[in-house]
């Protein structure tokens, strides 16, 4: 079977979070320097960094799990279950291919690959 599925993109909404830690942060470095107070820098540029650390972690962490998740709920709606996906190197030359294994109608094993068409739209091919 080969059929094209929609899986949603990341939504990136959570990063508003760390976004406002740096502006925090940003705003403490400025009351530090207008009144200046070297403690109140000392704490802005330690707010604001990790502001910048936090959002990095989060944008990487977060979409890979958002993308893992998307993935299992789409080949859950086709029956299959304990899904886990490999990413097999380059294959098509700019996208690359992620097979599935899990278990279907009972049955245990390679099962199909994901194959990236455009934007959000996937083609499932199973074996």
């Amino acid at each position: 079977m080969t059929e094209v599925v929609t899986i949603a993109p990341w939504n990136p909404w959570p990063l508003v979070f760390p976004l406002l830690v740096l502006i925090a942060g940003a705003v403490v470095i400025v009351i530090g320097v207008s009144r200046k107070k070297s403690r109140l820098i000392e704490l802005g540029v330690f707010v604001a960094v990790g502001g910048v650390i936090a959002g990095g972690l989060m944008t990487w962490g977060l979409s890979q799990a958002w993308d893992a998740e998307a993935r299992r709920s789409v080949l859950d709606g086709y029956g299959y279950t304990e899904t886990e996906f490999t990413t097999d190197g380059d294959r098509s030359g700019d996208q690359p291919v992620l097979e599935f294994v899990g278990v279907l109608d009972g049955q245990h094993g390679e099962l199909g690959e994901l194959r990236h068409v455009s934007g959000d739209r996937w083609e499932l091919v199973e074996f």
